[in-house]
């Protein structure tokens, strides 16, 4: 888990990095990026990595809970925990230095999970990376009435909802004329993201019951291989940017293809060498990451601190992120993730219904879930190699 939310920190990352060291080493450029490779297109529509943590949020929760009832109130307690200490530290000082810019509805809204509508706070540069914690907060709220409806009724309540919401979100979209904004709509809003959350929740499912018909190392790479050349053939249909009709399929296909990533590598990677666990440990850092890193670019352009190898702007750029922003980035990571993340993730306490009974039946009439965890998976031992990640 941890080296998937390594990957989607890193790819968004670099996609922020190299456009805005592009705009400051070439600024004579305009226009997105269409890259002539797959793993240029990769770094181009970096902001896919949001998908992926998307993915991810719907399969971990989904591991640790499916067959079980949650408790709502430690639940969402458990969250508070993981996500606000550092994202309160950010208020703080997003609030001490744009003064003029907050007031106190503003903070209020924010914190209450509604970061990403009008009205909430908008802090420079420190409040960019912001609207996801929103969405990912308006997901925790329904998770659990989800992960219910989906032990309760199996994979097709969930697939059937995700149905009806498409068409809702598409009749919307065409009842505009043209004049809704892609991004509002399918990117910063739960609107758009929901069915991501709901393909990484049936991938969990499908984990429990049919695991072994996903394992195995040319399964992953198929996944992989997949996942690289849809993401590619997006950037050369220039859907992103021009904002087209095809961006209300492209939600489904985005996450279906990174949850089908998610499935296989899970199923199979089982690595516990060096290179592994330093990987693992740069997922365990992700939020910080993901965070901080927006800072941190900024940081380099306003001292003007880039590097020109190659004569090429685009890989300047490239190089400029991957040599200085990301080093810089773990780095600054590290110290608030064990400084202001980590003491409070030891205060999180069980939440799944300890008088639930220990295998639970599927109600579509498939052989039944194993019990996955009787307290918080953070909290066991790091041997249960899956279920142990799915609440940092």
């Amino acid at each position: 888990m941890d080296h998937l939310r390594a990957f989607a920190a890193v790819l968004v990352l670099l996609y922020h990095g190299t456009y805005m060291m592009l705009t400051e080493i070439d600024r004579d450029r305009e226009g997105w990026l269409y890259a002539d490779n797959p793993f240029g297109a990769l770094v181009a529509e970096g902001h896919t990595g949001v998908a992926l943590f998307m993915v991810l949020s719907g399969f971990i929760f989904t591991i640790g809970t499916l067959g079980k009832d949650i408790h709502y109130g430690r639940f969402l307690g458990n969250r508070v925990l993981r996500i606000f200490p550092l994202y309160v530290v950010l208020i703080i000082m997003g609030t001490g230095a744009y003064r003029a810019d907050a007031d106190l509805l503003s903070v209020l809204q924010s914190l209450i999970g509604l970061g990403n509508l009008p009205g909430s706070l908008h802090l420079g540069n420190v409040s960019h990376m912001w609207w996801a914690i929103a969405v990912e907060l308006q997901f925790y709220l329904l998770f659990p009435l989800l992960s219910r409806i989906l032990t309760r009724r199996g994979p097709t309540a969930l697939a059937q909802l995700m149905a009806a919401i498409a068409v809702i979100r598409a009749l919307v979209w065409l009842s505009g004329g043209g004049k809704i904004a892609a991004n509002n709509l399918l990117y910063y809003s739960l609107a758009g993201r929901i069915d991501q959350f709901l393909l990484g929740m049936l991938a969990a499912w499908l984990f429990v019951h049919h695991r072994e018909r996903f394992q195995g190392p040319v399964k992953v790479l198929i996944a992989s291989t997949l996942a690289i050349v849809t993401i590619w053939s997006f950037n050369r249909s220039h859907a992103y940017q021009e904002g087209r009709t095809v961006r209300l399929i492209w939600i489904d296909v985005e996450g279906f293809v990174w949850a089908l990533l998610v499935l296989t590598y899970v199923a199979t990677v089982t690595s516990t060498c060096l290179a592994s666990r330093a990987v693992a440990k740069v997922g365990e850092m992700s939020f910080s990451l993901y965070l901080l890193h927006f800072l941190v670019i900024t940081v380099f352009l306003a001292r003007n601190r880039w590097i020109e190898p190659t004569g090429n702007p685009v890989w300047d750029a490239f190089f400029t992120t991957v040599l200085g922003v990301l080093p810089v980035s773990l780095a600054i990571s590290a110290v608030t993730f064990h400084g202001i993340e980590r003491p409070f993730l030891r205060w999180r306490r069980p939440y799944l219904d300890p008088d639930q009974p220990k295998i639970a039946a599927q109600a579509d009439g498939t052989r039944p879930v194993p019990d996955p965890a009787a307290a918080e998976p953070a909290l066991r031992p790091r041997k249960a190699q899956v279920v142990q990640t799915a609440d940092r």
